[in-house]
């Protein structure tokens, strides 16, 4: 089972994802982490823009992010695409090409 983690970028100091709408999302993360075959995925709050989670999938912190939003409206639907797009930056970062990314 993938662990989920919340952390603050300023400290590395996790916070916990208390958003009443979130655990659907949760729930859809930690399924499409399980099929994905990731351990843990950890969402870093932006220390400049606390709207912005950084995406971290297995030991790869990525450039990308998703919006707070995604977890205190609910949007589930949504969050299995933006997970998709995080796993291509990963593959892009990988292959060399996150130089062009930012």
């Amino acid at each position: 089972m993938t662990e989920i983690l919340f952390r603050n970028e300023v400290d590395g100091s996790p916070f916990q994802m208390t958003q009443p709408k979130a655990a659907r999302v949760l729930d859809d993360i930690q399924k499409w982490a399980d099929s994905n075959n990731f351990a843990h995925i950890t969402f870093w709050r932006d220390a400049d823009d606390a709207s912005k989670y950084w995406v971290q999938l297995g030991d790869d912190k990525l450039n990308y992010w998703i919006h707070e939003t995604t977890f205190s409206e609910g949007k589930h639907q949504d969050v299995e695409m933006q997970l998709d797009y995080a796993r291509g930056a990963q593959r892009r970062s990988a292959a060399g090409y996150d130089k062009f990314d930012k």
